[in-house]
């Protein structure tokens, strides 16, 4: 089949990769380079959810795909996780920190949902235990919650290493800007990228928060919104952090590149992408709360992506929405690291008429109607 994606992040390449593995003509449409937006400017954290209100289909295609990107990590990486031009994927420990009895209160209830599942490693800690794996947690902290399989990659290798490898099973990149998607009869026929027409047998819209005005077009109404989140980099004094912190939205993390990454905001800006003044003073006082010791850091960078959100901030995995022969894949916000891989493995499913290797019903477009 013949089969034009749209989109360079890491919906797009994990697509291009799986389809160009079944030996399909793919070739992916990208206006700027890729990886160059939220892919490119992510923490790389995978951590499954726990409790939550999501539902199984969440947790399903979030556990599936953290096994697609320790088979990804393998792959690329091969035995050394610091190989150059590798996704430095590693194993590393999370615990959630909280500060508010009624959060502790909660955080304790999804700890005793899970505590008889041997299976999962997850542990209770005070304050106290909490010392002994980082001393310098503030004193405000009233307890944590371990997590023990939650890993950590370079989100800008792993797009980029997709998208190599699609490239080397024969698929093809144009960089050019799509600027329709022509529908003849009640199914898409190709796109238009800068005057020119490139026809196909399915389009996939991968274009992540740009994808709603896309799809508009032809009569698609896809509820997903640009949500601006900035990440700061810190030089932090003393011995590094060995675990990921989290805290309400935040989290704190040393990177292989050294340097502590604390985040994120929230924020509602349309396509304003910049960084701001106001988030880097917000990141600093939060983790400043919890880490009191960081107020000597120094700035080293500041950082600012879009990533696409949905009303209910779960993802858009859809073949039956729109003219025969369209494929939506977008939409999974903060998480899009981490369902990358099983959001494209799913929409190459989805492309070709295949049986899905994960039920995604629950991410159909229909589900907002």
């Amino acid at each position: 089949m013949k089969i034009s994606i749209i989109g360079g992040g890491i919906a797009g390449c994990s697509t291009a990769y799986y389809l160009s593995a079944g030996g399909h003509e793919v070739t992916l449409f990208e206006r700027d380079s890729l990886a160059s937006h939220a892919s490119g400017f992510a923490l790389g954290a995978l951590l499954p959810p726990f409790g939550g209100s999501r539902g199984d289909s969440y947790a399903e295609i979030s556990n599936y795909s953290v096994g697609l990107h320790r088979d990804l990590g393998s792959l690329f990486s091969g035995t050394n996780e610091l190989e150059p031009g590798g996704l430095n994927f590693r194993r590393k420990a999370s615990v959630s920190l909280v500060t508010d009895q009624a959060d502790a209160d909660s955080m304790h209830r999804t700890y005793e949902a899970y505590a008889d599942n041997y299976t999962v490693d997850i542990r209770w800690l005070t304050l106290g235990e909490l010392s002994h794996i980082e001393a310098r947690i503030s004193e405000n902290v009233l307890c944590g919650l371990y997590v023990g399989e939650t890993y950590e990659l370079d989100p800008y290798r792993l797009t980029l290493s997709l998208w190599q490898a699609a490239e080397h099973q024969g698929a093809q990149l144009v960089n050019r800007n799509v600027t329709e998607i022509p529908v003849k009869g009640d199914s898409v026929s190709g796109v238009v990228a800068d005057g020119q027409v490139f026809e196909a047998d399915v389009v996939v819209a991968a274009a992540g928060p740009w994808s709603s005005q896309m799809l508009a077009s032809i009569g698609v109404d896809v509820p997903v919104t640009p949500l601006k989140g900035q990440i700061i980099r810190l030089n932090a004094p003393g011995p590094p952090i060995k675990i990921s912190l989290w805290w309400d939205e935040n989290y704190a993390t040393m990177k292989p590149d050294g340097l502590l990454w604390v985040g994120t905001t929230e924020e509602e800006t349309g396509f304003d992408d910049s960084t701001t003044n106001e988030a880097r003073d917000s990141i600093i006082g939060s983790v400043v709360e919890m880490l009191p010791y960081l107020e000597d850091a120094g700035l080293v960078r500041q950082t600012a992506c879009l990533r696409p959100m949905t009303p209910d901030r779960a993802p858009i995995i859809d073949a039956e929405s729109g003219p025969e022969g369209l494929v939506i894949v977008t939409g999974a916000g903060r998480n899009g690291i981490m369902l990358g891989p099983a959001m494209g493995k799913a929409a190459a499913a989805l492309a070709t008429g295949a049986q899905s290797p994960i039920d995604v019903s629950a991410f159909s477009l229909a589900r907002f109607s």
